[in-house]
């Protein structure tokens, strides 16, 4: 007999192995009910996860433990040594700032000095009138004797001003 025609029965040699076929209702139910217990234990630790987390890490560290201390002892010749080096570096600095301060007076001193002078100059420009070279006299020009041309009226018309273009003339046209 072939499985392929009743798949419910197994050959005698295999049932003996494997035991009775079991129903797929109660597989079904047995997959539920652990998926249940699945879902019910990882919704507590979800809404319990600070107490869980609390609980798990309190009873990680032993109670015994020292703090360790992380901070470095330093030696009083050292800290007096930095003490020193820092003054220095704040003399500095202030000797810095005092040289700067003189400089700052000098050049401020200058600026004053050079608007005085340049106020005084220009007050004193005005006073006296530029010399310009004298002029020599210009040669008398000949009267002209020829009178001039009065316009003819044709020539009268538009008169290009700013050296735009004429339209053409309708009177020249013809």
């Amino acid at each position: 007999m072939t499985v392929d025609h009743q798949p419910n029965e197994l050959e005698p040699g295999a049932q003996r192995i494997l035991g009775a076929p079991r129903s797929r209702k109660g597989r079904t139910l047995a997959a539920f009910v652990l998926l249940a217990i699945a879902g019910a234990a990882a919704a507590y630790g979800w809404l319990n996860y600070d107490g869980i987390a609390q609980t798990v890490f309190s009873t990680a560290r032993p109670a015994t433990a020292q703090p360790v201390d992380d901070k470095e002892t330093v030696s009083v010749e050292d800290f007096q040594a930095f003490q020193k080096q820092t003054a220095d570096s704040l003399q500095s600095a202030n000797a810095d700032l005092v040289a700067q301060k003189v400089d700052l007076k000098r050049l401020s001193e200058q600026m004053s000095a050079l608007s005085t002078r340049l106020d005084a100059m220009q007050s004193a420009a005005p006073k006296t009138p530029p010399q310009t070279p004298p002029q020599q006299a210009a040669p008398a020009r000949a009267p002209v004797s020829a009178a001039r041309k009065k316009p003819s009226a044709a020539s009268a018309g538009p008169i290009s001003v700013g050296g735009s273009p004429l339209p053409p003339n309708s009177a020249d046209d013809r």
